[in-house]
């Protein structure tokens, strides 16, 4: 399947102290943990001294780390979900930026922090499991795994729904992976394919973004029907703000070449999408199938009063050009 747009770049994902800073792209999240000042542990929780601050008795000095006892600064949203007693595998720094020199780094007079993952929104602090502290480990301590093996620890990371944290870290490893993506194994593949089927709009995106990547044998023919179901799911009237227009418009796009006459009409709906770029890639499907229907549900569309005026303006150029084919 060819595929006719670029993968999303997720929106600044760094990783900064908990205090927040602006922070640019980076890479896969996993390789950006053990950057900077970032430090690994694995321990009990053992007491939530004060509002938003966690101890925990350290049980593993995973990376950098040779404290006993760890008191970290966390954020509301995790001081509500940590339970104690249970084991956990955080990332944290002693240190934050400077509020003035971007560059620099100083030490945070809170006192340590979890990092984030600032693309996907989420604190690293994770309940220790066999495939978090495998996948946490430093490279070098890390037992030799295959780039198949490293990809179903990410998809059990990505199935447990238990721990959200953990299941957006994995998700977005393997979106930005494109090594594993290649090599993926059949049995993987299908695992993957029903994790995407149960995902949400956010995830499911994602998910099927790198699923563009595997070899052609691992993809189809479950890829293209999750394409063409996730067009088939939502009508022209889309939460704007919401993750649902970029989903439809990506499998409307990822639809591609698979596309067949049958399709048309489940397509021609969203021609008439209140999210332009939606209605733009339903367009360029209609003429991948059939340039004369993609011509005539323009004229149609064009007829309605609540197209967008962004829509209008190009379906009229659209038929414009070629009208007089």
């Amino acid at each position: 399947m060819t595929l006719n747009f670029t993968r999303i770049l997720l929106i600044a994902i760094a990783l900064s102290s908990a205090a927040g800073y602006a922070a640019r792209p980076l890479g896969p999240p996993i390789a950006e943990l053990f950057k900077n000042d970032n430090r690994i542990a694995r321990g009990v929780l053992v007491d939530r001294p004060a509002a938003q601050k966690i101890t925990l008795r350290v049980d593993d000095y995973v990376y950098r780390s040779d404290v006993k006892t760890l008191t970290l600064n966390v954020d509301k949203e995790v001081f509500a979900s940590v339970t104690e007693g249970r084991e956990y595998l955080v990332v944290f720094s002693r240190l934050q930026r400077n509020r003035l020199l971007r560059d620099q780094w100083e030490i945070n007079p809170q006192g340590p922090a979890l990092v984030s993952v600032r693309g996907l929104g989420t604190p690293a602090i994770y309940a220790s499991t066999e495939a978090i502290r495998t996948l946490l480990r430093p490279p070098e301590q890390r037992p030799e795994l295959s780039a198949d093996a490293a990809t179903g620890l990410l998809i059990t990371l990505a199935e447990n729904s238990a721990d959200g944290r953990a299941r957006e870290l994995g998700i977005f490893e393997l979106y930005l992976r494109d090594d594993l993506q290649a090599t993926i194994s059949a049995a993987n593949a299908r695992r993957f394919a029903v994790l995407a089927a149960a995902a949400g709009p956010r995830l499911k995106n994602f998910l099927l973004q790198a699923a563009t990547h595997f070899p052609k044998q691992r993809r189809e023919p479950w890829l293209s029907s999750a394409f063409r179901q996730s067009v088939a799911d939502y009508g022209s009237v889309l939460e704007l703000n919401s993750y649902v227009p970029l989903l439809v418009k990506n499998a409307l796009l990822g639809l591609g070449g698979a596309a067949t006459a049958d399709d048309a009409q489940m397509i021609t709906k969203h021609l008439y999408s209140n999210a332009p770029g939606v209605a733009r890639a339903a367009l360029a499907a209609l003429d991948a199938i059939a340039p004369h229907g993609a011509l005539e549900a323009s004229k149609q569309a064009l007829e309605n009063q609540r197209i967008a005026p962004v829509t209008r303006r190009l379906l009229r150029r659209y038929i414009s050009q070629h009208g007089s084919e």
